[in-house]
């Protein structure tokens, strides 16, 4: 079974992602790209990417393998836009891929999954507060001195 990870990981900073980045460029062959997850620093940030609507559109891809767009716009029930701007956005996410075919000479998207299921990882860091984080830093600090 093949999953998709949503990471949160309050540690993560710009200053931090800097430095990977760097690190990749100088290392050859290196990738900072971690495939089948994506991290975030907020809960805001993984729900603003993955909404409900977005979940709930992978999992009828996954389950019903629609043919097109207009077919999965029918089993949802929703507005053919409105799932051609989710489905764009789970494909840049590379959750799924929309493969352009034709059917009596009209062009068309096939949705198709990735993934088998999306897991939401908030690990032990979501219950711990600002100042436990900052505690445990400086406790740290002190044992590496």
């Amino acid at each position: 079974m093949k999953t998709f990870t949503f990471k949160l990981d309050t540690s993560i900073s710009l200053r931090g992602m800097f430095n990977d980045f760097k690190e990749v460029m100088a290392t050859p062959g290196k990738t900072a790209i971690e495939k089948d997850s994506i991290t975030s620093q907020t809960i805001e940030a993984i729900l603003t990417s993955m909404t409900k609507s977005r979940l709930d559109l992978f999992y009828c891809i996954a389950r019903s393998k629609p043919g097109s767009l207009y077919e999965l716009a029918k089993i949802l029930d929703r507005d053919q836009a409105n799932v051609l701007r989710d489905t764009k956005a789970l494909e840049a996410m590379g959750i799924i891929k929309l493969n352009p075919t034709k059917e009596h000479g009209r062009d068309k998207l096939e949705p198709i999954a990735l993934y088998d299921r999306i897991v939401f990882d908030f690990g032990a860091t979501l219950a711990k507060s600002k100042r436990h984080l900052k505690r445990e830093k400086t406790n740290l600090k002190k044992l590496a001195s």
